[in-house]
């Protein structure tokens, strides 16, 4: 690819200074107010619903994003192995009615999902997209094996009893689980995208309820294994944290811990835990950092565009200097976040962001 935008974020990913600090904001697209015409539920079934969804909310905004990440429902592997979820009314949340896992005999049931097959949808959606944003930087939602094990395939509940009581049941599932992310994403990334937005600690529960050798075991050894068999331009690394257990735990975030992750740039919420400063003296010789913007009420999720403005402004001034930083939220941003808080903080980067 070559655009001004890619050499931007690449810039990004090499540590380096970019012309201008690049920004990019993502959430459940198409599950989001404005876009509505299109269908959450349909774009988890339809490769075409969703690249639409996406290209959608490109066409609606009046300053253009440097990256497009795609986010899909992150169960939607678990569905092709027989979970139930409730899509209604187009809403990003849909609760699960069942997992295919429920007792530890049940990680027997799983199989390695074909890309081809089974997950071809999610494929395409990503052929599309590369065919169509020939300038735009795409990468593609990965979720981590052992945060699909507990959200999804099976439950938190299922997987912390297993790891501790029947780990070789727990094993075989993960190993399944591990293989069909592998395959999956080394087929998103020949369809021509830049890379993958790989995500761990989903619900945060592992934060609180995991030990650290439980981590480096169940979680890392796992995520390192995916990450390592993927060969592609851009490897983000999202750390989700909520109130359920978040990446301080265990002091995780400060003591350099996600070091071992062989990424190129990490993103977490910012604003909840360390800030972007902090961060960037811990991880700065090692990642990239993309994070900064409030996706709260306080900011984004209101349309408070002056507190939006001062969010960007912030962001730049602690963690710009020098080159490595992007802009972005600290997890998706949610569905009934107005368009114009989009605007303002591409606005507020054009005024703040150039070098």
């Amino acid at each position: 690819m070559e655009s001004e935008r890619f050499e931007r974020v690449m810039a990004v990913m090499r540590r380096e200074v970019p012309d201008r600090v690049p920004w990019s904001i993502w959430g459940h697209f198409p599950a989001v107010n404005w876009l509505d015409y299109y269908s959450w539920e349909l774009a988890q079934r339809n490769g075409e619903e969703a690249a639409r969804g996406h290209m959608a909310l490109i066409r609606e905004l009046d300053y253009k994003m440097d990256l497009l990440k795609v986010t899909p429902f992150y169960r939607f592997m678990a569905m092709q192995w027989g979970s139930k979820f409730n899509f209604k009314d187009n809403e990003e949340d849909a609760p699960t009615l069942s997992t295919t896992v429920k007792e530890t005999k049940d990680w027997e049931k799983l199989w390695v999902l074909d890309p081809k097959k089974e997950l071809r949808e999610f494929v395409r959606t990503n052929e599309i997209l590369s065919r169509d944003l020939r300038n735009t930087p795409v990468i593609y939602t990965i979720p981590s094996p052992i945060i699909q094990a507990m959200n999804g395939v099976g439950t938190p509940e299922r997987v912390i009893e297993d790891m501790r009581k029947n780990p070789d049941a727990l094993k075989q599932g993960m190993e399944i689980i591990t293989e069909t992310t592998i395959d999956f994403a080394k087929a998103c990334v020949d369809t021509g995208i830049q890379g993958i937005f790989y995500g761990i600690g989903g619900g945060g529960r592992i934060w609180k309820d995991f030990t650290v050798p439980e981590l480096e075991k169940w979680a890392l050894a796992y995520d390192k294994k995916v990450l390592e068999a993927v060969d592609c331009e851009i490897k983000m690394l999202h750390i989700c944290s909520t109130p359920e257990g978040n990446a301080q735990d265990q002091n995780l975030m400060e003591s350099g811990w996600f070091k071992k992750y062989p990424v190129d740039i990490i993103n977490w919420d910012a604003h909840d835990y360390t800030w972007l400063d902090k961060a960037k003296e811990i991880y700065g010789d090692t990642f990239a950092i993309c994070g900064g913007l409030d996706r709260s009420y306080d900011s984004m999720r209101s349309g408070k565009i002056d507190q939006v403005e001062a969010d960007v402004k912030k962001a730049i001034e602690d963690a710009g200097e020098g080159g490595g930083f992007m802009l972005g939220p600290g997890c998706t941003v949610y569905q009934d976040q107005p368009r114009a808080s989009y605007n303002a903080v591409g606005r507020a980067v054009i005024k703040y962001g150039y070098y």
